[in-house]
């Protein structure tokens, strides 16, 4: 009970705060698992309690959901193995569950942990996966936020087209929705698809309308991002005043914006700094570059760094220091080549090879190959991002053929029977009108005929009442008869002894039911493997649900059609013991059947939360024993496992 305790606080402990996934990259989680006065080390312990824990519950939906958001906090930790694993687990769960909304989830975080380690074209396929499914599924608004994950990635990597298609599919969904503020993230997105490909007007358009959405949500606080951005347009154009300007108002658009968010406003005082030395201006500008420098190698944000080292570089280069611009330069290309800032250290060999005398070929023909290994790579990638959208689609498209030509097989096969049986009922009425006519020619001999057939019906008949008698009178009568007097007994007691031999009387009089219905079976010659296996054990589940809920889960991969008469009786029998065990024995209150198909063996487990047995249980009772002889008979293994949390029953049984 304290064990069960501790989950349902840890469980609580993530969902206590609303916990919602944002899905645009770049910005900051507004998911908080955790207390911000606790310590890293204090959330990984608290993390991997829960992830102990949550792997002890029995319960597959229950253990998904924690696993879901005990992944997530792991991400958030940076724990890459925890992370991977729990993932993992989640994912196998929410498959066997068939949950499409948890498996496009753990799809989701995947593809973040990929983006976040730089591994775009996993990242991307993963995302991809993830949309196809709220696709299918109709989460519209999910399926926008994970397309406009995409398009950035593809912005990353200069798939600028493919970015703007990505970007206007997610536009197309977002709009009907009303999402404003992620309308601004996508209208925004476009800007900076357009400013790299240097159409400058048609980037500050799409500025505008990011603009114009932002101003209608509820994210009024965020316009130093759109603005940093159209700064940096205008910086481009080399329209340098007005950079300076929109850079300005950015940095005074939010109160203790240094405190709030540090590293924007390094971005946007570097920016500042630059734009200003580029229009020639360079009051202030070497000490706003070192005031951002700072703050940057605080934070550790080693992407900054280098840029703020260019940018000093380049304040050098125009101040004719050369020492101070090597320096500087240096300082970047040896920092972008540990962290594969390829952008960054293109733009240091640039500014050596300029700044360098002796070396500047060097550095030139480095400069070169850089880029022209860039190049091809960027290329591959990009044909690796359309590869992927291409096979999703071919898939689906594979699969839309599919279902149509199953439509067709079966509208075929269906127009086929219909014919066949109008030939039936034509031959039949045929036949029917043929022997009307041979009763009128040889009525007198038919008469006979069938005089003589009544007689040899009639003995058949009576040889079968013969039969079902004596199996009603030596076997189902007698225990009826002992049940009835073991009844006539108890009629006038009362008392806990007597209602509990009642009960054990019911239990006989079902089982007496059960004979008749076996006999039944026997005389008509039929038996379970002519239906659907799966339906059989459905109803035996359903009839035997009592006192004792009960639930069954069966693998859709198992093909029931191959697999031996003889396995399949045995299964039966098993589980309907070991229901009646429970029943009986356990003093259970829920239990799960569960068969699923490893490779070539069949897995049942049968589990239930009661009592449990002892070890001299297992050696002498009948039920028990009868269990291990079927497992043997069909070359099966089988295991018990008991403890206060109740019993486990494995049997793995090879199959074709």
């Amino acid at each position: 009970m304290k064990n069960l305790l501790k989950i349902i606080f840890l469980f609580l402990l993530f969902h206590s705060c609303n916990e919602k996934r944002d899905s645009v990259i770049g910005n900051t989680y507004s998911v908080r698992g955790f207390s911000d006065s606790l310590s890293a080390f204090e959330k990984q312990k608290i993390l991997d309690e829960a992830y102990q824990r949550a792997l002890e519950v029995g319960n597959d939906s229950l253990r998904k959901k924690m696993l879901l958001e005990i992944s997530y906090q792991y991400l958030k930790l940076k724990d890459s193995n925890k992370f991977v694993l729990s993932n993992k687990e989640a994912n196998r769960l929410a498959v066997s569950l068939e949950d499409s909304s948890a498996i496009a989830l753990t799809y989701w975080d995947l593809a973040h942990y990929y983006h976040y380690n730089n591994i775009e074209d996993s990242a991307y396929f993963y995302y991809n996966n993830a949309e196809k499914i709220y696709e299918l599924i109709g989460s519209e608004f999910n399926s926008a936020k994970i397309l406009l994950n995409m398009a950035i990635i593809q912005k990353d990597v200069k798939d600028f087209t493919g970015s703007e298609v990505t970007t206007t599919k997610a536009i197309s969904l977002l709009k009907p929705l009303g999402e404003n503020y992620y309308l601004y993230r996508a209208y925004n997105n476009l800007g900076t698809v357009f400013s790299e490909l240097e159409d400058y007007s048609l980037a500050l358009k799409y500025y505008e309308k990011a603009e114009n959405f932002l101003a209608e949500s509820k994210r009024q606080d965020q316009f130093y991002f759109l603005w940093n951005n159209i700064g940096v347009v205008y910086h481009k154009e080399g329209k340098f005043q007005q950079a300076v300007n929109y850079f300005h108002d950015a940095l005074n658009s939010k109160d203790n914006l240094f405190l709030s968010d540090p590293e924007i406003y390094a971005v946007l005082l570097d920016n500042k700094a630059y734009a200003s030395l580029k229009s020639g201006d360079t009051t202030g500008v070497h000490d706003q570059l070192l005031q951002a420098l700072e703050i940057r190698k605080e934070l550790n944000h080693e992407a900054g760094i280098t840029i703020n080292q260019l940018h000093l570089a380049e304040f050098f280069l125009e101040k004719k220091d050369t020492v101070s611009t090597i320096e500087y330069a240096l300082a970047a290309k040896d920092l972008s080549q540990r962290s594969k800032n390829m952008r960054d250290l293109l733009r240091s060999l640039q500014i050596l090879s300029t700044a360098t005398s002796n070396g500047s070929l060097a550095y030139a023909n480095e400069y070169i190959k850089l880029s022209d290994s860039l190049q091809k790579v960027e290329r591959a990638v990009r044909n690796k991002f359309a590869r992927i959208r291409f096979e999703t689609d071919e898939y689906i498209s594979q699969t839309e053929r599919l279902n149509q030509r199953i439509l067709q097989i079966s509208l075929t096969t269906l127009g086929i029977l219909i014919i066949f049986a109008l030939l039936y009922v034509i031959k039949d009425q045929r036949s029917k009108n043929r022997l009307v006519k041979q009763k009128q020619v040889a009525n007198e001999e038919i008469y006979g005929l069938i005089l003589t057939q009544t007689k040899k019906f009639e003995e058949g008949r009576e040889k079968e009442k013969q039969y079902i008698s004596r199996e009603l009178h030596d076997g189902i009568l007698g225990k009826l008869f002992g049940v009835r007097l073991s009844l006539d007994s108890l009629n006038e007691e009362d008392d806990v002894e007597s209602k509990n031999k009642r009960s054990e009387c019911i239990e006989e009089i079902q089982k007496i039911a059960e004979e008749i219905r076996l006999v039944s079976h026997q005389l008509n010659k039929t038996s379970m493997i002519d239906v659907d296996f799966k339906l059989v054990l459905e109803k035996l589940i359903q009839k035997e649900k009592r006192q004792v809920n009960l639930h069954l889960i069966v693998d859709p991969s198992m093909d029931w059609e191959n697999v031996e008469n003889d396995v399949k009786i045995n299964l039966y029998r098993i589980i309907q013991e070991s229901i009646n065990n429970i029943h009986k024995h356990s003093k259970a209150t829920k239990a799960l059947v569960e068969i699923n198909k490893i490779e070539d063996r069949l897995l049942l487990r049968i589990t239930d939360n009661g009592t449990g047995f002892n070890s001299k249980e297992l050696n002498h009772g009948i039920g028990l024993k009868n269990m291990q002889t079927r497992v043997r008979s069909i070359n099966g293994k089988i295991y018990f496992k008991s403890g206060s949390g109740g019993l486990e029953i494995k049997i793995v049984v090879p199959i074709n």
